[in-house]
């Protein structure tokens, strides 16, 4: 088939690639960002993430993905188009829609003169009624058409973990399909026919409601266990010990269960806050909801908090914080740990040296005047203390040696490493 994917971010190429690559379709993505569609066009990859960048330059070679900036011909010269552009929050919570609302616009002027059948699927992560009362209408009014007459519509949730996301495409749980009609719900599982794994399809609704319910449980999974590695922590327990023997009960399971420094990322915090805006809107109170956002947020800091038992006042030391972006495989810093421990460290007047693999340049645009260095060696020298905050596996090469050019040999960890390291210069955050 040929598809069309308005978007080119963490959900837009891996998709476009995985589906590229996977089964008998051709696929252009489309952006407005120029830069960014003549680097896919060369074959570079704009953003990082594990294993894309290779399969991204082998479809672009073999002439099964491109890119372009028109999203009219885009969608005139594709049978399904799929809108995957950002829905970033805002202040009060909820999810900005100004992005959805003009690829709306634009897919609905790409199908004005198409007289071919075409299926418009929703990828972007949108609260339940958005397809049916934001997307539908605006397509319909520049398109002249019908929908489920004369045009398709589906909802079709991703649940791609940044870092893994290629992978995630190429080898999902489940697939979800919210379809307007039956016709549509066809196309997109005969899209889908080379992936071996459960297809469910629901209304629209439901598949809009299954993205935000799936990310909230996970979130709170992990809010859970902070909370009671807070306490392992009073207790000198091993969180993960805990974490091991609740996980073996198959209806917990040990995933999402490592406790740390809280999450971060373009989803969970983004998702959990803008469904409970939602049920707010709704007059319903999600305490489950916001009591997982708090016990987040405070999480975060913990390790600063930690910090300052070993040295209570931080004005002129030297801390070096190890891991910018949220999660390992990524350089995506949105919503990072990070992003708050270097503010509340500068705000106690510490200077801080930061490395991570692949997020400088991004931390650099939250955090200009720090100072940056070009390995994690560099940043330990001299330093006072480091923190650990991303489990980039490289740290996990952290030796005696490094700890001798430190001014004091001592780690925070905000995530379990696996370095051999003797106890005394290392601390969890909710770990002995």
């Amino acid at each position: 088939m040929d598809i069309s994917i308005v978007g080119t971010g963490y959900v837009g190429l891996p998709a476009g690639a995985g589906l590229a690559s996977k089964g008998n379709h051709n696929v252009t993505c489309v952006d407005i960002d120029e830069e960014k569609v003549e680097k896919i066009n060369n074959g570079e990859c704009p953003i990082y993430e594990e294993d894309l960048p290779e399969l991204l330059e082998k479809m672009v070679e073999d002439g099964k993905l491109s890119a372009t900036t028109n999203t009219s011909d885009a969608v005139h010269n594709s049978e399904i188009t799929f809108l995957a552009v950002g829905t970033p929050m805002q202040e009060d919570g909820s999810i900005n829609l100004d992005y959805i609302k003009q690829a709306a616009e634009d897919i609905g002027e790409g199908l004005r003169d198409k007289e071919e059948y075409h299926v418009v699927v929703v990828k972007s992560t949108v609260v339940p009624g958005t397809t049916e009362n934001e997307v539908i209408p605006r397509i319909e009014e520049k398109s002249g058409k019908k929908a489920g007459e004369d045009f398709g519509v589906c909802m079709n949730p991703e649940f791609l973990r940044e870092g893994t996301a290629l992978n995630d495409f190429l080898n999902p749980d489940r697939i979800v399909i919210g379809e307007l009609d039956e016709k549509s719900g066809s196309k997109i599982e005969e899209m889908y026919s080379a992936f071996d794994v459960p297809k469910i399809r629901t209304s629209l609704q439901a598949a809009e409601l299954i993205k935000y319910a799936s990310n909230s449980l996970l979130a709170t999974k992990i809010s859970f266990i902070n909370e009671i590695g807070n306490l392992c922590k009073e207790l000198n327990i091993d969180v993960y010990e805990v974490a091991d023997g609740v996980g073996l009960d198959h209806r917990i399971n040990r995933d999402f269960l490592d406790s740390g420094a809280g999450f971060g990322g373009s989803c969970f915090p983004k998702d959990v806050r803008a469904l409970a805006s939602f049920m707010e809107e709704k007059n319903l109170d999600p305490k489950i909801l916001n009591d997982t956002i708090q016990v987040n947020e405070e999480q975060k800091t913990k390790l600063v908090e930690q910090l300052q038992d070993h040295y209570p006042d931080l004005s002129g030391k030297t801390i070096a914080v190890l891991g910018l972006a949220f999660k390992p495989g990524t350089d995506d810093i949105r919503q990072s740990p990070a992003i708050d421990i270097i503010s509340e460290l500068k705000y106690l007047g510490a200077e801080v040296k930061a490395y991570d693999p692949k997020a400088i340049e991004n931390m650099k645009q939250k955090h200009p005047e720090i100072q940056y260095t070009s390995n994690y060696e560099e940043a330990l020298k001299d330093a006072d203390a480091a923190l650990i905050v991303t489990d980039w596996k490289e740290f996990n090469q952290i030796s005696r040696e490094d700890l001798q050019e430190m001014n004091k040999a001592l780690i925070l960890e905000g995530r379990r490493m696996e370095y051999k390291i003797d106890k005394e210069n290392r601390k969890g955050v909710t770990w002995p």
